[in-house]
């Protein structure tokens, strides 16, 4: 009996030293010279959401939005010359930066990219 309640008592402990440590992404996040994507995120515990701007100024919801320590992850429902496209992208957050990896759904196309906070 005492050992289910230690167990679950350090099963509470870890859930919450996870929530508290998990990063706090909300905010605006660009590239440098602010020729990629930028993303405008908002981060409740370990769920992201938000959108992603893409060429021309078009916004594109981000799903599927998890935080996990300083691993990030979502997806992005764009487009490509008319056509959709689903973007996975994941990284780690560090402080006002973020690198990340953005593929399509079908792994023909990927890049890596940095972006940082950007400044109210």
């Amino acid at each position: 009996m005492r050992i289910s309640r230690l167990l679950g008592c350090l099963v509470v402990m870890g859930i919450f030293a996870a929530l508290v440590l998990a990063s706090d992404v909300t905010g605006k996040w660009k590239t440098q010279g602010d020729e990629g994507p930028q993303f405008t995120l908002k981060s409740e515990g370990q769920s992201v959401t938000g959108t992603m701007q893409g060429a021309r100024g078009k916004d594109f919801p981000i799903s599927d939005g998890k935080l996990d320590g300083d691993a990030i992850s979502f997806s992005v429902a764009s487009e490509w010359q008319g056509q959709p496209v689903k973007l996975l992208v994941k990284g780690k957050v560090s402080k006002d930066e973020m690198q990340l990896r953005i593929d399509n759904a079908e792994g023909s196309w990927g890049t890596d990219i940095v972006v940082k906070r950007a400044s109210s």
